[in-house]
């Protein structure tokens, strides 16, 4: 029964002790600062108080049984209530009438008091005030439990508010990877279907690369980070299937700040915005142009630009958001995340290029569980 107390015994036994140090000598103060203390009026004034406090922690789990087996709150039975208020008389009585027995049997084992015919009247007719104390103090013991049974709920229930929450962002999180993978695999077929007609060679060693890009992907399918190095990996195979296609029209550079290898990052973070300079910078114009990506940590997080010296943008940067599924992927992404904690930004001018950086920040060891 003690186990099953909501705090340890020791923490209730503890609390009693406390209290009952406290209230006797507060009980004792007019006596030591305003009369001579009697050894009777010393032990009538603090033993009491002694006695109450250091047993009822031993009537504390039969309360909290009572507690559990009967509620008095909303949606309790009669009988329930019934039993709730019976306790909270009888375990009173029973206290009472317990440490009035200890009270007087150590006043005569002390050789200070004894019990006799005329000490009963004085008892009887202190019991009702002394019993309407005890009563109380039994409530203020039952709304202690009711309490912390009120903050167990809570705790539990926004506990489980965070489960499903971060289930429900994984699962966005999985819906968004998915809307990429088959986004990147219909353009690399794309690419592969113009090869066929014009260069079966190149087009099979297009095949070839994308085999090797998606065994890759699919062998993380269940990760939500990889080290930037492994990232960059499917950066460049994906570059090498892009130049086969434009040939000298495409140029690119990675640029990564030694000891940023292995910085977490989500998976497919960077490829999409690969995939946009080209698409939308560069594939238009005839001249072709150069892919940088950039990589350096700042501070405890790292910074990823991408850039392209391509035809850029003329308008609202926001026009771009609703074009394609590059840019708005990967802003959903980084805000489900890192909850607002990461940087997008998206900078473009006409003949100019677009770039666009992301500022991501470190994540826990363990933050593929």
């Amino acid at each position: 029964m003690f186990k099953k107390l909501p705090l340890p015994f020791v923490f209730v036994l503890g609390a009693g002790i406390v209290l009952s140090l406290l209230m006797s000598l507060k009980a004792m103060m007019p006596y030591l600062y305003w009369d001579e203390m009697s050894e009777f009026e010393y032990y009538r004034s603090s033993l009491p108080h002694v006695i109450n406090y250091l047993f009822w922690p031993l009537l504390v789990p039969i309360i909290y049984w009572a507690f559990t087996h009967y509620r008095i709150g909303k949606g309790a039975s009669i009988g329930d209530r019934g039993m709730s208020f019976l306790f909270s008389l009888v375990i009173p009585f029973v206290h009472e009438i317990s440490t009035t027995l200890i009270y007087f049997t150590l006043l005569a084992g002390f050789d200070i008091f004894y019990f006799s015919s005329e000490t009963w009247p004085q008892v009887m007719a202190a019991f009702p005030g002394v019993f309407i104390g005890r009563v109380l103090e039994y409530w203020i013991i039952y709304v202690l439990f009711a309490a912390f049974d009120y903050y167990k709920k809570y705790k539990d229930k926004q506990a489980e508010l965070g489960r499903i929450e971060a289930q429900l962002n994984r699962t966005k999180l999985e819906v968004l990877k998915m809307q990429l993978q088959p986004h990147f695999l219909f353009n690399a077929l794309n690419t592969i279907s113009s090869l066929m007609e014009i260069d079966v060679k190149k087009a099979q060693k297009v095949t070839a690369r994308l085999g090797d890009l998606l065994r890759g992907i699919l062998e993380q399918d269940s990760r939500v980070f990889v080290s930037l190095e492994e990232e960059l990996d499917y950066v460049k195979t994906y570059l090498e299937i892009e130049r086969v296609r434009f040939e000298d029209r495409l140029n690119f550079q990675i640029d990564v700040e030694e000891g940023s290898e292995g910085f977490q990052v989500p998976l497919l973070i960077i490829q999409p915005l690969v995939e946009n300079a080209i698409k939308h910078g560069i594939a238009k114009i005839s001249r072709g142009g150069t892919v940088l990506v950039h990589a350096r940590l700042i501070g405890k997080g790292l910074v990823v630009k991408v850039s392209d010296d391509g035809r850029g943008h003329v308008g609202e940067v926001s026009e771009l958001f609703g074009n394609g599924i590059g840019l708005q992927n990967t802003k959903e992404r980084m805000k489900e995340l890192y909850r607002g904690e990461a940087g997008f930004d998206v900078k473009t001018t006409d003949n100019e290029g677009f770039t666009v950086t992301l500022i991501i920040p470190k994540q826990s060891e363990h933050a593929n569980d």
